[in-house]
C-alpha cells in the first residue's frame, strides 16, 4: 500500500468515524446509514478492530433489512399503506365484536331472572300474587301499633 492509498484509507476511516459518531448520537441521515453499510459490507475483516462491533450491527441491519423486503415490508423500514389499514380495521372488528359479545351476555344475563320473586322453605316463588301476599305479611309483623309503643312505656313504669 502507498502513501497515496494509506492517505486515502486514512481520511475515509475519519470519515466513517464521523458517521458513526453521528449514527450513535441518533444524528445520521438515511444516505449517510447507507454508507455504513456499505463501507463495513466492502471492508470484510479489514475494518479496525474496535469497529467490528460496528460490523456485526450492521450486517444484521441489512440482513433484516433484506428479509423484510421480501416479506412486503418497504425498504424504508413500513409496513404499505394497505397492509397498515387492513391491521387497523381487523383490530377495529375485533373490538366491535368483543364488545358486542359482552353486551350480550349482559343483556341475556338479565332476561333470565324475575325481577320479583319470594322464597318460602327454600323454593323460588315468583308467582306476582304470592309475592305480594308474602311482602304484606312480612310487613304486617314489623309494622307496630302506635298504641303498642306506648303501652309498652306504661309498663315500664
Amino acid at each position: 500500500m502507498n502513501d497515496e492509498e494509506r492517505g486515502t484509507t486514512m481520511k475515509r476511516e475519519e470519515y466513517m468515524q464521523t458517521l458513526l459518531d453521528r449514527y450513535l448520537d441518533g444524528m445520521t441521515t438515511a444516505d449517510e446509514e447507507a454508507a455504513l453499510r456499505q463501507y463495513f459490507a466492502e471492508c470484510g475483516d479489514g475494518v479496525p478492530e474496535e469497529w467490528r462491533p460496528y460490523r456485526a450491527l450492521f450486517a444484521y441491519v441489512d440482513d433484516e433489512r433484506h428479509h423484510a423486503a421480501g416479506a412486503g415490508v418497504t425498504v424504508a423500514g413500513s409496513v404499505p399503506r394497505r397492509s397498515r389499514m387492513l391491521r387497523r380495521l381487523r383490530v377495529i372488528g375485533l373490538t366491535a365484536a368483543a364488545a358486542v359479545a359482552l353486551l350480550l351476555v349482559v343483556v341475556k344475563g338479565n332476561m333470565g331472572q324475575p325481577e320479583n320473586y319470594v322464597v318460602i322453605d327454600g323454593k323460588v316463588y315468583t308467582d306476582r300474587h304470592t309475592v305480594k301476599q308474602e311482602a304484606l305479611d312480612a310487613l304486617q309483623i314489623v309494622s307496630s301499633d302506635y298504641d303498642d309503643s306506648f303501652d309498652a312505656l306504661e309498663m315500664m313504669k
